[in-house]
């Protein structure tokens, strides 16, 4: 079937028919079933188990020093099962537990929308002492690796990736996929911009956990679809990757595994009882997809190409009328102590918070990302109480450290009011709102824009969150009225789509 990558109405349909508003959300009749809730963890019965080290140690270094990705290496750190251990827990490891009325609920290191983990990860092991060079699922419930093949998988991920000499040469390659229907349980067609978010909340993590081992790390989104799901044996239709992630390099690339791998054939235990899909999910998943080689090189030629950067563009105002933001000064948790503290604001209070954590907090959050697409992702905010800055709404200019003032005035009330009703946006210090312009993404990837634009916000709202909670400050992801947060940052903001809120405060401890 030929790729519709290039059919960019279907993603442009997708966003609207997805979109909030105060109309949707109240004719909206859906009722959650919860003894159809769909498993928390991907369970092979059948497959051999790898326990790794669980004296971790997790890293002492200041987050804010790491989040952003730390120092350029000159060389890698070292990859060893207690390293790839210390990981994982930071990307998906399970922090701790809470008993609500007669269930238990798992709290994992990276945020998740509505807390229903649609993220699995796997690694393609190749140099990491201690684990033999094959393919496995990482269960987060006993952090344990289970092998779904023996060999060293790099060649395989690699082909996939046009030949991308990141992948080829990593000495260990994390591979996010998302189950859809854990997220759609609850949130249906729009779990699909949801899933992306949760994947980069973990891409985060993981970024932030590697840059304290000192390993070079790439995010690699552009590949061909078909070739992956091969390896890993899913469908790409109730399971889809999402993105790999690289961890360190090897001097040389050393002899892999070439071949097409057989079709895996291990048995996982059913989610639920049965599962839904949705048409309009199912209809841009298909047309985002890469389907050949020659199709993937024309996008990673385009995407090298062109500088669609986040950090050199948007601000209208000139130097003069900017806010400069302070220089990191904060002292931080450590990235450690960070992760497993890291939650989900429930309440905020009205108090203020400083500049300088506000500004270490945008600071990190817009940092570069190593990746192979560009940076597509801008940052707006409305600030509600953050001392030494006037309240209302801003655009972030990265590349200055800079505010520029878009609207003057207490907007609490609107806050609010745009991430549905909830009282986080107004009570908090600052919301952060993610946007990006869909229509220059989308000329750029095709389809698949609208999968890596998604990405990109929940990496950098990821990086908010840790950069918050390392400043002892709490927050919180959010969705949105899609086309009033586009009202409220215009005309700045009038070609941009909102992606993803994070509320940033002093959170309200029962």
């Amino acid at each position: 079937m030929a790729s519709r990558n290039h059919e960019v109405d279907i993603a442009r349909f997708f966003h609207e028919v997805t979109k909030h508003s105060y109309t949707s959300v109240r004719s909206d009749g859906h009722m959650l079933d919860w003894e159809n809730r769909p498993l928390a963890y991907k369970i092979y019965p059948q497959a051999g188990a790898i326990a790794l080290p669980r004296d971790l140690e997790l890293s002492a270094r200041p987050a804010l020093a790491t989040i952003a990705g730390g120092e350029p290496l000159l060389e890698d750190g070292e990859l060893t099962a207690r390293v790839l251990a210390r990981l994982l827990f930071c990307a998906g490891g399970l922090t701790r537990s809470r008993r609500i009325g007669d269930e238990t609920y798992h709290f994992r290191a990276a945020a998740s929308a509505g807390a229903l983990y649609p993220i699995e990860i796997y690694l393609a092991a190749g140099q990491v002492e201690g684990v033999q060079p094959g393919l496995y699922h990482f269960s987060p419930a006993d952090l344990k690796l289970r092998g779904l093949r023996t060999g060293d998988q790099r060649g395989a991920l690699a082909r996939a990736c046009d030949g991308r000499s990141s992948v080829a040469q990593a000495r260990a390659v994390v591979v996010l996929s998302s189950i859809y229907w854990r997220s759609t349980w609850k949130y249906r067609a729009r779990a699909y911009r949801y899933c992306f978010w949760d994947a980069g909340m973990i891409a985060a993590n993981l970024l932030a956990a590697t840059a304290a081992e000192g390993l070079q790390v790439e995010v690699v989104t552009l590949f061909v679809d078909s070739e992956l799901e091969a390896l890993l044996g899913v469908d790409g239709i109730t399971e889809d990757v999402v993105c790999l992630i690289t961890l360190g390099r090897t001097p040389a690339t050393t002899e892999q595994a070439t071949t097409k791998p057989d079709k895996l054939e291990l048995e996982t235990v059913p989610l639920s009882r049965d599962s839904r899909a949705y048409e309009d999910l199912a209809r841009i998943q298909a047309a985002s997809r890469l389907d050949d080689v020659g199709e993937l090189s024309q996008i990673m030629e385009q995407a090298t190409a062109v500088e669609l950067s986040s950090q050199s563009s948007g601000t209208t105002g000139d130097a003069s009328s900017l806010i400069n933001l302070p220089a990191l000064d904060s002292a931080s948790l450590s990235l450690g102590d960070t992760i497993l503290r890291r939650g989900s604001s429930r309440h905020f209070t009205h108090a203020a918070i400083l500049t300088s954590e506000l500004a270490a907090i945008l600071d990190a959050s817009g940092a570069p990302i190593s990746c192979d697409v560009p940076p597509m992702v801008h940052t707006y905010l409305i600030i509600n109480a953050v001392e030494g800055l006037e309240s209302g709404a801003f655009y972030y200019d990265q590349r200055r450290h800079a505010l520029e003032r878009l609207r003057a005035g207490d907007l609490r009330a609107e806050a609010g009011y745009l991430c549905l009703e909830q009282p986080l946006g107004a009570d908090c210090a600052a919301l952060i709102v993610y946007m990006a312009s869909l229509e220059a993404a989308l000329s750029l990837l095709g389809n698949r824009a609208y999968r890596t634009v998604h990405l990109e916000a929940g990496i950098r709202g990821g990086r908010a969150y840790l950069a918050a909670y390392s400043l002892g400050r709490g927050a919180t992801g959010l969705t949105f009225y899609d086309d009033d947060t586009t009202a409220l940052f215009s005309p700045h903001g009038a070609d941009m789509s909102p992606l993803l809120m994070v509320a940033i405060g002093v959170p309200r401890r029962s």
